[in-house]
């Protein structure tokens, strides 16, 4: 499979909703438990944002992630969501990360284009 690992900073509510489109993929989840860097533990990122609203937080992380040199992909879930669903099969196939940190503001989770976008992702992924 293209994701094999998905590393979430913590256990809200956005982390709570990409963890459990995991388990229902068979993809392993890792909660990030801060005994290490993070960069130690994730390889690369994908921030996941509404209309280009990403959070000082998150853009501090990408800008910190570009530094290490690891890669980083935006996934705008009110955009094209086949599209972005394309798009980040693409990433994922081109870099080939042992795993990836997934972000996103607690906000996201309650849209129902989150759910379509996982969805069609979902589909990208199981078509390899």
């Amino acid at each position: 499979m293209l994701l094999n690992k998905i590393v979430l900073r913590n256990t809200e509510e956005f982390e709570t909703v990409i963890k459990n489109w995991a388990i229902r993929q068979g993809i392993e989840t890792e909660v990030f438990d801060g005994k290490t860097s993070l960069f130690d533990v994730a390889e690369s990122m994908a921030v996941f944002h509404a209309d280009h609203n990403i959070s000082k937080e998150n853009k501090d992380l990408i800008d910190a992630f570009a530094r290490k040199g690891k890669e980083t992909h935006k996934v705008d879930i009110n955009g094209t969501l086949s599209a972005a669903a394309d798009s980040f099969k693409f990433w994922l196939e081109n870099n080939h990360p042992a795993n990836v940190l997934i972000v996103g503001h607690n906000n996201l989770a309650e849209s129902r284009r989150l759910q379509e976008y996982l969805a069609q992702l979902a589909q990208r992924l199981s078509s390899r």
